[in-house]
């Protein structure tokens, strides 16, 4: 979204910020939102693909353990300064969704 703006029309920013309001904090409901959404979109879809091969691996929880196999430490509240995945998907909406869609 934020490198390939250009790709997405008035509308699909409407759209996509329509989605966005529909979702819950849950990850894997926004990626499958995500998903349905790019199946119908297919130059967005290539630019996505593109850009994930271009990214760096996150790392695994379960594959870089700590001292003894230990896990890090998660906490249960939401760390504060850090947006969630969907705050951080609603902020990009939010900046190119048209204020008056033209009809």
């Amino acid at each position: 979204m934020k490198n390939q703006s250009d790709l997405f029309t008035e509308t699909d920013w409407i759209d996509l910020a329509e989605i966005a309001d529909k979702i819950l904090e849950d990850d894997e409901e926004i990626w499958q939102k995500i998903s349905d959404w790019l199946k119908l979109h297919p130059d967005v879809k290539t630019a996505h693909k593109t850009y994930l091969k271009n990214t760096p691996p996150v790392v695994d929880k379960n594959k870089h353990l700590g001292f003894g196999g230990s896990k890090p430490l998660e906490s249960q509240d939401k760390p504060t300064g850090d947006p969630t995945l969907l705050e951080k998907l609603r902020n990009e909406i939010h900046i190119h969704k048209p204020r008056n869609p033209s009809k």
